[in-house]
This record gives structure tokens, sequence and C-alpha cells, in this order.
């Protein structure tokens, strides 16, 4: 019994997203303190609040208490979903910061979407912070980068670099054949800066970025 709550628990978990429990638990019309016991597998939500929830993310009842879908599949969240980390700390689109190593949270991502991407064992998420990518990247977006992708692209791209000790997110576009890279801003006040491309560290590609709605 207590393995099949923890299940729902984990499929609850999944709905929630990158919510916080508080403002997942409004949503669904609980309190937060009930929402806990819930997601912990300590309690099974009553049939009003598994209407509620089933109406609002289009997952049926069935799914929620057992994890089957409409055609009677069973599926086991942890296949259908990859956890991707979010490390503490923010790469800056400015002055430059460099995260700590620490995970603050993990974020589900459908796993047919992520893997046609890469391996996400090589990936993470991290907050921006600074207006220099505006309007592409405002401060405070989440950033998935992939670290795999630790060399330039022929056509450039976004990437999380390191110069001179400083971790940022800008915009590559190599010089060919002189193998000098323009690091740009999409903030057209900042200039444009040129280095060789021997003298920057790339420490991923930005290949998805999400971005909370301001109230």
């Amino acid at each position: 019994m207590k393995k099949n709550r923890t299940e729902i628990g984990e499929r609850l978990k999944i709905l929630r997203g990158n919510k916080t429990q508080s403002e997942f638990a409004t949503e669904i019309g609980t309190t937060l303190r009930a929402y806990q016991y819930y997601e912990a597998g300590d309690r099974v939500p009553n049939i009003e609040l598994l209407t509620e929830i089933s109406k609002r993310y289009n997952k049926s009842i069935d799914w929620i208490l057992k994890g089957i879908d409409k055609s009677g599949d069973e599926h086991d969240p942890q296949e259908e979903f990859v956890y991707v980390p979010q490390v503490s700390g923010k790469i800056s689109a400015g002055g430059g910061l460099v995260p700590e190593n620490h995970i603050e949270m993990k974020i589900a991502f459908r796993r047919a979407w992520i893997m046609k991407r890469g391996d996400p064992k090589n990936m993470a998420l991290i907050k921006v912070s600074g207006d220099s990518m505006e309007p592409t990247l405002q401060s405070g977006d989440l950033v998935l980068v992939d670290h795999s992708r630790d060399y330039l692209d022929p056509h450039g791209g976004i990437y999380a670099i390191a110069v001179d000790d400083t971790l940022m997110i800008k915009r590559l576009q190599p010089e060919y054949p002189n193998k000098k890279v323009q690091i740009i801003s999409d903030n057209p006040k900042y200039k444009v800066m040129e280095a060789m491309i021997d003298q920057i560290h790339i420490n991923g590609k930005v290949i998805w970025f999400g971005r909370e709605i301001e109230r």
C-alpha cells in the first residue's frame, strides 16, 4: 500500500513540474500541508481532489492512481520522464558569475523529447543573471546546458563559456580562417568582443530555456 501511495506521489510531482509545492497546492485547491502528505506518499487525495487534478492536467484518475493511461497501458513515471538537476548559483549574462556545484532541485523533461537533443546525464539547468542577452534571454531564465557540446559549432550558437575564469552566457560566432571568435551580447548596448578560439573555454551549449511568467 505504501508503495502505491509513493508512486501516486511521484506522479503528482511530475504534474507539479517546476512549481513549488505551495503553488501547486493552491492551484489544485488544497492546503500545502495536505499536499505534502500526498506527494510524500503518506495519504491519497480524495475523489473530489483527484477529479480536479484530472481536469486541470488532462490526466485520467487511473493514471494518477495506477499509472495507467487511456489505452490501458501502464507506464512507470521514471521511464517516461528524465530529471535534470538545477544547480545553485547563476551563470551571468552580464559581468559573470561562477555557479556553485550544488543541486537545488531536479526538473522533469519528457524522455522522448530530451533524448533527441543529447544525453541528459551531460546536462544541467542554470539560472541566467544580467541583461546582456536580452531580449533572447532575461535575468532569471533557466537555461539547459549540454556540457558534452564543449566545442564551437561551425555556425555558432549560444554557449556557457569561461573567459579569464569568468563564466557567462554569450552568442559565439566563429571567424574563419583566422581562428578568432566573436563574443556577442544580443543586447545592443553591449559591445561585441573578439578573442582567439583557444582563449575561450566552452562549458557547454545552451539548447533550451524556460521563463517564469511574471504575475
